[in-house]
């Protein structure tokens, strides 16, 4: 009797942990599809003339193209990498969530180092 209770036992482990393990897999397999399903704009700094810019790329094609500080009045290139990436980031996380990307002046002016 004791023998036939350890082997219910061992098997009802056996089944939990498959079970366990198979919802796992279902789950990783669909997050994966899903990544799969919508690709994620990345984004891209460079130096732009006597300062830098960004840009939002995704599958090799340029989505945003910003050599120059948005929402402000006079068209210059940002005044160094840092500032351009916060600008850049803030961006990127508003395109990727589908949501409006534009960037308000004073958004800008707290990333800029001194303006």
């Amino acid at each position: 009797m004791k023998i036939i209770n350890i082997k219910i036992r061992t098997c009802i482990l056996w089944i939990s942990l498959l079970s366990l393990l198979t919802i796992i897999l279902l789950h990783h397999s669909i997050m994966v599809i899903e990544d799969e399903g919508e690709p994620k704009a990345e984004l891209e700094i460079f130096q732009y003339e006597n300062g830098w810019g960004y840009q939002i790329v995704m599958k090799q094609k340029v989505l945003i193209y910003q050599p120059t500080i948005p929402a402000i009045d006079t068209a210059i290139p940002f005044p160094d990498e840092v500032s351009t990436r916060k600008v850049g980031i803030l961006v990127l996380k508003r395109f990727n969530a589908h949501r409006n990307f534009s960037v308000s002046k004073q958004e800008v002016l707290q990333c800029l180092p001194s303006y």
